[in-house]
């Protein structure tokens, strides 16, 4: 979310880290995930950082999921056991109804309308 809303500019590890409150450590991982996929770039140097590499509105919210981990809800064996079978269907099924959720979803719908007003009451 960091990279998407600071398109035009490079975010150094530790200003995401610190924004987000994760630890630099945990945060690389991601990152480097997200760079192996084609998601972000990453600059070196005294003035590099990370960056967004595509737009947001072009970025599933699948393919976030993929990068940083295979699968929303782990794949389902058929085991020995009568029930075996109709569990690992209905777990593929639902699976399948996330994935397609996630497909449908962008990094854009993620970020939501900066421009809208927040009221409290």
């Amino acid at each position: 979310m960091q990279l998407a809303k600071s398109t035009d500019s490079i975010l150094r590890l530790e200003e995401i880290a610190q924004r987000e409150n994760v630890s630099s450590n945990f945060l690389v991982q991601i990152l480097n995930a997200l760079r192996s996929e084609g998601i972000i770039q990453s600059k070196r140097g005294k003035h590099g950082g990370y960056f967004m590499d595509r737009n947001p509105e072009d970025i599933s919210l699948y393919e976030i999921i993929k990068a940083v981990n295979s699968g929303v809800v782990a794949d389902v064996t058929v085991k020995d056991g009568d029930s075996a079978e109709q569990v690992a269907s209905i777990w593929k099924s639902i699976s399948n109804d996330i994935d397609d959720l996630l497909k449908k979803t962008s990094l854009k719908d993620m970020m939501g309308n900066e421009d809208t007003y927040m009221y409290y009451i």
